[in-house]
């Protein structure tokens, strides 16, 4: 039995609390019934004699008992303070996170209505310089969706590799999620070296990561905007890899396929930077069937996304599909809290009997 935090080993001792009202009523029966008498010579002056102030205090002595005897019956259904334990047993995903940095990510073309007349009364020159344009970039986007990925993961070991011309781990598969959320909200352009998007060497980089793992499940979540045009190992032998030591591939591409961006004009005779429009080429943007294919051939999906709720919506769903299945197992250890009770009880059968036979004393 329970009681708040409170858990009674042998709650049946609380029946003989029933015993108290018998107790208290055959007390009172024998109060009344009883008689005593005492010798006085002069009947007279005894009836004028005043009752003591001890006599407001006559119920002292029985009541000691009974809360002696209470004190007992709680000792004996044995309280005890429960803590709860809790063993959680998963196998769990291993994610590596490959982000590409190069520096097309910066183009400002996902940008949400607000965001776009927040930037267009904002000085365009000291927007470049401080590099605060980074927030509103591809690149800005991807890494604020990212984050919520991560914090609505509890289980699972995550990793975050950057790539551009070159590939570098930022962070190997870890639980300290709150690391690699500093480490993701540092990274920019700078953070990997290099022209061009290495997407082979990228994926490699994750691959090697993931290796040695023994998760149930691997997962590559791969994001560019790019072609392929710098790796050592050309994604498709990647995906090959990947494939083979089981992990899937889940790849993102990012920026719109046509129209025309927000970007940064200089004047050509004062040198002044000011907000401007660029088309994009035709030339430009993803290779999508490449990404396809390495989706494709190692059981994993293709996304395509054009604004800020593409990218929440595409990592929602990747979410949603690499679940760990989570066993917790609980059980409460117990303490003993029985002998403040037994103590309690023993001090009041002990200053029962002092009373009785001191303060509270009758003659006869």
């Amino acid at each position: 039995m329970d009681f708040g935090s409170i858990h009674f080993q042998n709650p049946d001792a609380f029946f003989l609390l029933l015993l108290v009202p018998l107790l208290i009523a055959d007390w009172w029966w024998h109060s009344r019934a009883r008689k005593s008498t005492i010798k006085f010579p002069a009947l007279a002056v005894a009836k004028k004699a005043a009752k003591g102030s001890q006599i407001k205090w006559r119920y002292v002595v029985p009541a000691l008992r009974i809360l002696a005897l209470c004190c007992f019956v709680v000792a004996l259904a044995r309280p005890q303070n429960a803590t709860e334990v809790e063993y959680t047993s998963t196998d769990g995903v291993d994610i590596m996170l490959a982000l590409d940095v190069s520096g097309s990510m910066g183009t400002l073309d996902m940008l949400t209505r607000t965001d776009q007349a927040k930037l267009g009364v904002m000085n365009a020159e000291r927007v470049l310089k401080s590099g605060e344009f980074w927030n509103y970039s591809r690149l800005g986007y991807a890494k604020n969706v990212i984050a919520e990925f991560i914090k609505k993961r509890q289980s699972d070991r995550i990793g975050l590799s950057v790539f551009a011309g070159r590939s570098y781990t930022q962070v190997p598969l870890t639980l300290d999620y709150g690391a690699l959320l500093e480490i993701l909200e540092a990274i920019d352009d700078s953070s990997a070296s290099g022209n061009g998007t290495a997407i082979g060497d990228g994926l490699m980089t994750s691959l090697a990561r993931l290796e040695k793992s023994n998760a149930k499940s691997k997962v590559v979540v791969l994001l560019t905007d790019g072609r392929d045009n710098a790796s050592l190992v050309p994604p498709l032998h990647a995906a090959e890899v990947a494939k083979a030591l089981k992990v899937k591939v889940y790849t993102v591409g990012v920026g719109k396929k046509s129209g025309s961006v927000l970007a940064f004009a200089q004047n050509p005779w004062t040198g002044e930077i000011s907000w401007g429009e660029q088309e994009i080429p035709p030339e430009d943007g993803l290779d999508e069937g490449m990404l396809k294919q390495i989706a494709s051939t190692t059981g994993g999906r293709f996304y395509r996304a054009e604004s800020k709720d593409d990218l929440e919506r595409i990592y929602s769903e990747i979410d949603k599909l690499e679940k760990t299945e989570i066993q917790t197992i609980a059980y409460a250890r117990y303490s003993e809290k029985f002998y403040p009770w037994l103590i309690a009880g023993a001090i009041l059968i002990l200053l029962e009997l002092v009373l009785a036979n001191t303060r509270f004393v009758r003659i006869p």
